[in-house]
């Protein structure tokens, strides 16, 4: 393993820009050269820790690339669940943050989602890049969910987007309605999807696998979903959600006579400690299923 990485830290430093390396390389005790050795030596959090200092303190985007490398590289290890020691506070059960494009025809549609499930009632969720920069001034936030036996409350936090979300750092902040608060730095990658979909034909899609996953994390999940139309609402009237042996067709006689909306999303994970994060691809289109004469 250390001369796997050891190849790898010689590979990103070839590729680095001449003034990158003049200013930074080889100047001891950096956040940046601190974010190697702690690579090197299998210590995430500290390299976790060293990468949110060096995002904090570029000015420029020149290492943005090289940054992101390092992030990819330490999810080798088990998918970035050593990358924060600290585990959740008591009262949030699970914390999911999901970049999702939406490709239907002639518009793609770019979100960013937070799902919390709490056992607290929850005032506000807000995520920032750094340095208090809004993503977008048309967001939602919502309870989806309340379980009366286990006094579970799920909540969404909706971003609508003008564009893909940068790789970057970013401040995630849970607000409860008792005044108190947690937070967290969130380090958003330039995701490598290993599965991307497409559509074939009206009624097919395919699946195209573009890189050797990653062993260590989960397989990418892809889902099926129809929606009918009514009263000026989409209700989803059947999913499917696959792990492997993906379909590129919904199975025979699956919906009723009609016209849907019919999605399909590829959705790939990783971990940054407890936090899950999600990268989601989304085809969408209209659906019609006609009686047999």
């Amino acid at each position: 393993m250390m001369r796997k990485k050891s190849f790898f830290l010689l590979g990103v430093l070839a590729s680095a820009p001449s003034y990158s390396v003049s200013a930074d390389w080889f100047e001891h005790n950096t956040p940046l050269t601190q974010a190697h050795e702690h690579l090197l030596e299998d210590d995430l959090p500290k390299m976790f820790s060293s990468l949110v200092e060096v995002w904090q303190n570029t000015k420029s985007n020149h290492l943005s690339s090289h940054l992101n490398d390092l992030l990819l590289q330490s999810l080798s290890a088990d998918c970035g669940k050593s990358l924060e020691r600290d585990p959740f506070p008591d009262w949030i059960k699970s914390l999911a943050v999901r970049r999702v494009e939406i490709q239907s025809p002639g518009r793609d549609a770019f979100q960013l989602l937070i799902d919390i499930v709490t056992t607290s009632q929850v005032e506000e969720v807000s995520f920032t890049r750094w340095v208090d920069h809004s993503i977008s001034l048309d967001s939602s936030f919502s309870q989806i969910e309340r379980d009366d036996v286990t006094n579970e409350r799920t909540y969404v936090k909706r971003y609508n987007l003008n564009n893909r979300l940068s790789m970057g750092l970013y401040r995630l902040i849970v607000s409860r309605k008792n005044g108190e608060s947690w937070s967290s730095w969130v380090i958003l990658d330039n995701p490598k999807t290993y599965h991307t979909i497409h559509w074939r034909s009206k009624e097919q899609w395919g699946v195209e696998k573009t890189a050797i996953p990653n062993r260590y994390c989960p397989l990418p999940k892809m889902r099926v979903s129809a929606y009918s139309y009514h009263s000026g609402k989409y209700s989803e009237v059947w999913k499917q959600t696959y792990e492997s042996n993906y379909p590129s067709e919904l199975p025979a006689d699956t919906l009723e006579p009609g016209r849907y909306v019919l999605a399909v999303s590829m959705n790939h994970q990783r971990w940054q400690g407890p936090i899950t994060i999600e990268q989601s691809q989304v085809i969408s289109k209209t659906y019609d299923v006609s009686l047999e004469e």
